[in-house]
Parts: structure tokens; C-alpha cells; sequence
């Protein structure tokens, strides 16, 4: 999720596949497109991925796009995906790759209003969380 954050924040930037609408879209005396005839056959746009390094990831760059990345190997636990036992080089690159979704905030009073502990305990009560 946060390589395709990436990219799709880039691509936007770029315009290579996202156009702004100009309003209104439709004429109320237009009737609407059909799926069938007007967006079917259309050949979709190549698929939008992050270049890896193949030093840098090296420890992901063979499988990190696969459809199912892993099954076959003894890092997790089979097709379900419910456990998985990768090594520290792996969850390393991961984490590095998903710095964009992850917050950079670590004190707790920041949160405050969405504790929920708190929020059902001020519920219960019938107050408010100064």
C-alpha cells in the first residue's frame, strides 16, 4: 500500500493518467454511457509500479509484485497467508516501503479524542472529554 501511494501521488503529479473533469460531466439532456458499449473494449493503461532497487530491496524485489508472494516457501504458513516468519532483512525493506502510511506521531495524548477506552467511558457517562 505505500509504494502504491507513492506512485499514485506521483502519477497525479505527472498527469500521465489522471485528467481533471471539468464540470458539469453530463448534460441532462445526454442520456448516460453504457459500460458495454464504450468502456469494454477499451485496452487498459499499463499497471503503475514503484522501480526497486535491486540492491536497496534486494530482499524483496523478486517476489514484491507477485499475484501471491511467498506461498510456496516456508515464510508463511500456505495459501491463507495467517502467519508469517520473515526475517529481519524482509520486515526491514517492508517497513521502509510502507514509511508513507505510517504516522510519525508517537505521544498518545495526540490521539486522545479517538481512545476509545475513553470515548465509551465518556459515553457511558453521558459527558464530554475535555
Amino acid at each position: 500500500w505505500g509504494t502504491m501511494w507513492i506512485m499514485m501521488r506521483r502519477e497525479k503529479r505527472d498527469r500521465r493518467h489522471f485528467k481533471r473533469m471539468r464540470f458539469p460531466p453530463f448534460d441532462d439532456e445526454e442520456p448516460p454511457l453504457d459500460y458495454a458499449d464504450n468502456l469494454l473494449d477499451v485496452d487498459p493503461l499499463e499497471p503503475i509500479q514503484l522501480e526497486l532497487d535491486k540492491e536497496e530491496d534486494s530482499a524483496v524485489y523478486n517476489w514484491f509484485y507477485d499475484h501471491k508472494p511467498l506461498v510456496k516457501t516456508k515464510l508463511i504458513n500456505g495459501p491463507s497467508y495467517r502467519k508469517w516468519h520473515l526475517s529481519l532483512p524482509i520486515m526491514a525493506t517492508l517497513h521502509r516501503l510502507a514509511g508513507q502510511l505510517l504516522s510519525d506521531l508517537i505521544d498518545r495524548n495526540y490521539f486522545y479524542l479517538f481512545d476509545m477506552e475513553s470515548f465509551f467511558t465518556a459515553k457511558a457517562l453521558n459527558m464530554c472529554i475535555p
